[in-house]
Parts: structure tokens; C-alpha cells; sequence
């Protein structure tokens, strides 16, 4: 069995009632919520925020230095 390293990701965030057009406005002025969390790749970060929160995620970032 091989051990996958966790890693640190931070996934924006989609919250009820925001205009679909504006999304990527309010990402780029970060105004949007975000989480972070560890996860073995951006796909089950993905995931994992999604079930979480029960948001719509619109990104996942992989954070530098987050390797524990």
C-alpha cells in the first residue's frame, strides 16, 4: 500500500442567490466564500467542499507548501 500525502487546497465557493454572470467578478474581487482543507488531489478537494458546505464549488487551488 502506498501512502498519498495530504495537501492543503482552498475552494471558492458558490452561495445561494448569486447572480450566475457575476460569478467570476466576485471571485476576482474575492468576494466569494472559500474554504480550505486537505485532500489527497484538487478532484476529492473538490469533493469534499461540495460536501461539506452543500455549495456549488466554482475552483479548488492547491495552497503552496500545504504538503503534511
Amino acid at each position: 500500500m502506498q501512502i498519498t500525502p495530504l495537501r492543503s487546497y482552498r475552494a471558492t465557493l458558490v452561495p445561494p442567490g448569486t447572480d450566475y454572470d457575476q460569478v467570476e467578478v466576485k471571485a476576482g474581487h474575492g468576494t466569494l466564500p472559500t474554504v480550505q482543507l486537505k485532500a489527497r488531489n484538487a478532484s476529492q478537494a473538490e469533493l469534499a467542499a461540495h460536501h461539506v458546505t452543500g455549495l456549488p464549488v466554482l475552483k479548488v487551488e492547491r495552497m503552496e507548501g500545504g504538503a503534511t
